[in-house]
Parts: structure tokens; C-alpha cells; sequence
């Protein structure tokens, strides 16, 4: 479980449009702190690079969303 989930968009990254890269930070059950950055291709409709655990990339995803950088109708 993922407890103090945070985002946060990556911005003027020299990135095209087409693509979103975000910082995440959470703590374990174990209090072990975890970070990292998630590449989102807008086009494509997926996150991409090594593969992240999925309880992660939904709460980006939603986080997505709500910031009105994707559709609801995209998936990861």
C-alpha cells in the first residue's frame, strides 16, 4: 500500500507536447520513502519505460486527469 501518494508535473523537460514526465513520492507500509519519475505518452495513451506497479500508474493516470492533461478515455 502506498500511504502520502504525491505528483508532480515535470515541466519545460525540452519534451514534445505528445509526452507528460512526472515526479512521484510515496511511503511503504514500511515507512520506506519511494520516488521516481513516470513518462506518460499522451498519443499512445500509456505510460511507458520499465514497468511500474498498477496501483501507481491509476493514481497518475486519475492525477492525469484531474489536471486536464489527458481524457477520461485514456488508458495506461
Amino acid at each position: 500500500m502506498m500511504r502520502k501518494l504525491r505528483f508532480d508535473f515535470f515541466d519545460n523537460s525540452g519534451s514534445s507536447n505528445d509526452r507528460i514526465l512526472m515526479f512521484y513520492s510515496f511511503e511503504t507500509d514500511g515507512n520506506c520513502p519511494r520516488s521516481g519519475i513516470l513518462h506518460y505518452h499522451v498519443h499512445e495513451g500509456r505510460f511507458v519505460g520499465p514497468r511500474h506497479d498498477e496501483e501507481l500508474t491509476a493514481a497518475a493516470l486519475d492525477f492525469l486527469t484531474q489536471a486536464g492533461r489527458v481524457s477520461r478515455t485514456r488508458s495506461a
